[in-house]
């Protein structure tokens, strides 16, 4: 089940933080945003999803797209981005939709690739000069931001 969370309700913070490791700037995004999250039965948070209006008429972006390790593969984040990318459309008619993440993770750009984003930009170091701490991801330093924009 996909659902929104309400005003005041606990955020998945293990599940922010894995894909942003910085609190400070997750923290920064989230007030202004809308939160979704993918749950199983037992009310148990599974995926979450955080979609941000930007300051320009009708753009929105994706944050944060993160799920539980022992569930990746089974369908939830594609559930979440299809779920949001529906939820947008039928409000915003003229919604213009951005996603960035870095460019070593091959699964997530291949997800949102198939959901129907393309790559409009890439930001050289933009992980090493915007975060505090390295961030790594399969071993290797993570230092480039892809940019990436629904097709109409």
């Amino acid at each position: 089940m996909i659902r929104e969370l309400k005003q005041g309700e606990a955020l998945p913070w293990d599940l922010l933080l894995n894909a942003d490791p910085d609190r400070a700037i997750v923290t920064t995004y989230l007030s202004a945003s809308r939160v979704f999250v993918s749950e199983n039965g037992e009310q148990a948070i599974l995926g979450v999803l955080v979609l941000m209006p930007l300051p320009e008429a009708h753009h929105y972006e994706i944050m944060n797209v993160s799920v539980d390790p022992a569930h990746f593969r089974q369908g939830i984040g594609r559930a979440l981005m299809t779920h949001v990318l529906a939820d947008i459309q039928v409000r915003d008619r003229q919604a213009v939709i951005w996603i960035k993440t870095g460019d070593i993770g091959v699964e997530p750009i291949g997800l949102y690739e198939s959901v129907g984003f393309e790559i409009v930009d890439v930001v050289k170091d933009y992980f090493v000069d915007h975060y505090a701490e390295p961030i790594y991801e399969n071993g290797q330093l993570l230092r480039h931001q892809v940019i990436m924009r629904l097709r109409k």
